[in-house]
């Protein structure tokens, strides 16, 4: 008996030991992890955060001829809303889906990474757990909201001011004032509850807003932790809401139940919460809500719901992720102080304004499936030579027959059109080649010669083209192998005097042969 008594000592000191040995280890795994998220966020949040990029810079950036300085798209709103119309060039990783090893794989660590979504909000979360781990990212203002008024693309989630902006009480001052308050009915009215009221005035009185333009300028954790990637990963799907409308916030504290409050935080700068704030707001900036200091601010208890607010959302979403990172139960205020005061002083006039905010730029539609890759295998297994020599498309343009002329494309520069082009070839610059408006002006029932620099650009496009149905080929060499002047074809890796130099039209119409003028050789 003693034996079997020491036996089952013996087993249960053993179990205790393995428990105690397992407990500690996922305690200190815990620790670390914690400890490295918080570092992480320290590290991007030091000085401030990323701020975000104007519809108009972003859509310059794409169109000005330039592909060296194009960022790299990404959007993270639903797969069947990115086939109803995206940004052009843009991939499609859905947010909950974004931190997985695989879709993390498809992103550049040496090229920033524009973020969008439907109005801003999620994407600034997104732009700053990218950053947190690594990236270089920034938000797109008012996400698709800004970039078309295809009310079908953006699944009509545009800020209207009639019924997302209220009409809500605040206080003025550096006090948080009281959370109990009631709702300004009447433009003028003052109530004094425990804080100083600003009265405010109805949401149709604001002037033009200015887009919010972040807290700071950001910065990149080097991090490579896959513990970190999980813990963001993990902190995305628990299932919370990313934003919270102000008439729910309204109605929580409004309820007469102090015990299901949330905790109000501020993260705009001093002197605009000064001028009006959420009652009971506490105000703290981005850059330094992670100090020690300032962390023992925030609710002991982690489960209890932050309300993080600032003028549009855009900031307050980057706070509530990395706040969720961490260990905290936030969410955004929708729209900011924008959805809940309509005084232009005490939204800092930064609200979203369709009328300027939005514009009407082109988008793609449609999604990548098997089909399409089904598509390009076929395109690229046809038997087709891939390239066109300069002497044979110089023989069929000069063999007295139109009817075997091809479509010529130039994908150049437009400046570099002007100084030289073959004869009869269009100009679209490939950064623009994909637009709807652009694709109409190509031929489906001839062939397409394209013509770059080089031949490099012209074959990446010629595969592109050939993939959604067109009949193209590149040009061998490009405008090199056509032209010997530098000023004409100024990329060539070498030429001689024995260079071919057949004619050229000049200016921004396509010419003809007749108009083609021999160029000046270089010697």
């Amino acid at each position: 008996m003693t034996n079997n008594v020491d036996k089952f000592l013996a087993v249960v000191c053993v179990l205790a030991l393995v428990f105690s040995i397992a407990f500690f280890s996922f305690a200190e795994m815990e620790g670390k992890t914690g400890s490295e998220s918080l570092t992480a966020t320290r590290g991007y949040t030091n000085g401030g955060v990323a701020g975000n990029i104007n519809a108009e810079v972003l859509h310059d950036l794409l169109n000005d001829d330039n592909t060296s300085n194009d960022p790299f798209i990404l959007s993270i709103r639903k797969s069947e809303h990115y086939a109803l119309g995206h940004i052009p060039g843009a991939i499609n990783i859905p947010l909950n889906t974004l931190f997985t090893e695989d879709s993390l794989a498809k992103l550049p660590k040496n090229r920033q990474i524009v973020v969008y979504c439907y109005t801003g909000h999620t994407a600034s979360q997104a732009t700053a757990l990218l950053n947190v781990n690594g990236y270089d990212a920034v938000c797109l203002t008012w996400g698709m909201c800004s970039w078309t008024t295809n009310s079908t693309v953006t699944v009509n989630k545009y800020y209207n001011k009639t019924t997302a902006c209220l009409n809500y009480s605040v206080c003025s001052g550096t006090g948080s004032g009281s959370l109990g308050f009631i709702a300004t009915t009447s433009p003028g009215a003052a109530n004094v509850l425990g804080g100083v009221i600003r009265s405010i005035s109805f949401c149709g009185g604001d002037t033009e807003p200015a887009p919010d333009s972040g807290s700071g300028t950001g910065g990149s954790s080097t991090t490579e932790s896959g513990a970190l990637r999980e813990a963001t990963y993990v902190s995305l799907n628990q299932g919370k809401s990313a934003v919270i409308k102000a008439t729910v916030l309204y109605e929580n504290l409004d309820d007469n139940d102090t015990t299901n409050d949330p905790f109000i935080l501020s993260v705009r700068k001093s002197e605009h919460y000064e001028l009006g704030h959420i009652c009971g707001a506490v105000n703290i900036g981005v850059a330094d809500l992670f100090t020690e200091e300032n962390l023992q601010k925030l609710p002991t208890d982690k489960d209890q719901q932050i309300v993080v607010v600032c003028y549009t959302g855009h900031t307050a979403s980057q706070a509530t992720a990395l706040l969720n990172l961490n260990g905290y139960n936030a969410t955004a205020l929708m729209w900011g102080m924008c959805s809940w005061a309509s005084n232009s002083t005490v939204t800092a006039n930064k609200c979203y304004n369709k009328t300027t905010d939005c514009h009407d730029y082109s988008f793609s539609t449609g999604t990548w499936d098997e089909d399409l890759r089904e598509t390009i295998y076929d395109s690229l297994n046809m038997g087709k030579s891939p390239v066109i020599k300069a002497s044979n498309l110089y023989d069929s343009l000069n063999d007295d027959n139109t009817s075997n002329d091809p479509f010529i494309l130039s994908i150049c520069k437009s400046e570099h059109y002007a100084l030289g082009h073959i004869p009869g070839a269009i100009n679209i610059p490939l950064s623009r080649l994909f637009t709807e408006e652009n694709l109409s002006k190509l031929p489906s029932d001839e062939q397409i010669v394209m013509v770059c620099y080089t031949g490099h650009t012209a074959s990446q496009a010629t595969a592109l083209i050939n993939a959604i149905g067109y009949d193209a080929i590149a040009l061998k060499w490009g405008m090199c192998g056509w032209c010997s002047n530098s000023t004409i074809a100024p990329y060539c890796y070498e030429k001689t005097a024995s260079s071919i130099n057949y004619p050229v039209c000049s200016g921004t119409e396509p010419g003809t042969m007749d108009d083609a003028k021999l160029a000046t050789p270089d010697t």
